[in-house]
């Protein structure tokens, strides 16, 4: 297919930090802001395109000042360079840069967009057309009161959702597993449960939850144990009542054929800041199902319209989504964009319009940036 070429004339970055409409709890460290890098590449024909990125230095090493600087880094090498197809991406985003895959995402996102939009079509036509036209989306019950978890998940039940994730790690075994009891009881049957440790169980207690895990009402177990001992994930597999999921262990297709070697996981959280890009996260996602591997795709907590809307997209065009898609700008105080994405009655759908299908309102924004 022939694309209308573009030309990167400028490239905005933007450091900001948005609060979250509640504290997100997890293991080893409660979340109350997004600190989260934008990205504005502008085309030498007016057209501009967005991308956005998390810091997540427990799970990519990055903080928002280093993306920042990895950004510029990036920018003086890409000012000047042509896009004619989706391979002029793939090679510009190969830079000597060692990791900063968070950055590099942004980056990566933004061009798209921008080449979508110089194109006329959406990303979803860019990137090989629609697998599906919706995705269940999940919700995250993590912190406060067990009866105020309860209250949480009951009302975010009623406005559609069927699909949750308990975050455990921050309590005893035995605490999650009643917190995990409690709230299935609470939804019911049809709901679908996974509880995730973040990596914060000794291998002693994600043994005991794993083995009561079933019991309590959970569906699948994600990342109980430190992500760099394969063996320890796989021993508390061997133990588990339920299937476990990997996410801050998979950053690489090595990555996941190891998980899978060593029959450690029957599935896996796939991001774009984990994997350095929309690009890398399909060609992930192809081979875990090659695998057999049931693929779940997120955005860290929390991330804007942005980078939720690019999720959506990859829900459409990935093998699989059986283990959901978790969108967090549901999570945010504000969402600084000209068309939010929205989950409708437990489901999103991708976007429409061109490009990601929404944009930056700057005047949104600007309380939120960086100093």
């Amino acid at each position: 297919m022939s694309y209308l070429k573009v030309k990167i004339a400028d490239i905005q970055i933007y450091s900001v930090s948005i609060p979250l409409k509640a504290p997100v709890k997890m293991a080893g460290v409660t979340v109350q802001s997004a600190e989260n890098i934008i990205i504005c590449v502008q085309g030498d024909n007016g057209i501009s395109g967005w991308g956005e990125a998390s810091s997540a230095p427990t799970m990519t090493g990055e903080f928002v000042q280093g993306m920042v600087a990895a950004a510029h880094f990036l920018k003086s090498r890409l000012i000047g360079a042509s896009i004619a197809n989706l391979q002029d991406v793939k090679t510009l985003i190969k830079t000597p840069l060692y990791g900063n895959d968070g950055a590099i995402s942004a980056i990566e996102m933004a061009m798209l967009d921008m080449f979508a939009r110089t194109n006329s079509c959406s990303l979803i036509e860019l990137l090989g057309g629609a697998t599906r036209q919706s995705a269940r989306a999940l919700t995250m019950i993590a912190g406060g009161t067990l009866d105020e978890e309860i209250g949480l998940a009951k009302s975010k039940q009623q406005q559609g959702f069927t699909a949750f994730k308990i975050k455990v790690g921050s309590f005893s075994p035995k605490e999650d597993l009643m917190r995990c009891s409690a709230i299935r009881k609470a939804l019911g049957n049809e709901a679908f449960i996974s509880a995730d440790a973040n990596e914060g169980y000794e291998t002693s207690q994600a043994t005991e939850f794993a083995k009561a895990a079933k019991k309590s009402g959970v569906d699948f177990f994600e990342q109980p144990v430190p992500a760099y001992d394969v063996g320890l994930i796989k021993y508390v597999a061997s133990a588990s009542s339920v299937p476990l999921g990997a996410d801050e262990g998979v950053h690489s297709l090595s990555d996941i054929s190891e998980l899978v070697s060593a029959s450690a996981v029957k599935g896996c959280s796939l991001k774009t800041i984990k994997l350095g890009g929309m690009l890398a996260v399909l060609d992930a996602a192809r081979h875990a199902h090659s695998l057999g591997l049931n693929i779940n795709l997120a955005g860290k907590v929390a991330e804007t319209s942005i980078s939720s809307s690019a999720v959506v997209i990859l829900s459409c065009l990935v093998p699989n989504i059986n283990w959901d898609v978790s969108v967090t700008n549901q999570y945010l105080e504000i969402d600084p964009v000209t068309n939010c994405l929205a989950i409708e009655q437990g489901r999103v759908f991708g976007p429409k319009g061109i490009g990601l299908g929404t944009e930056i309102d700057m005047k949104k924004l600007r309380p939120f940036l960086a100093s």
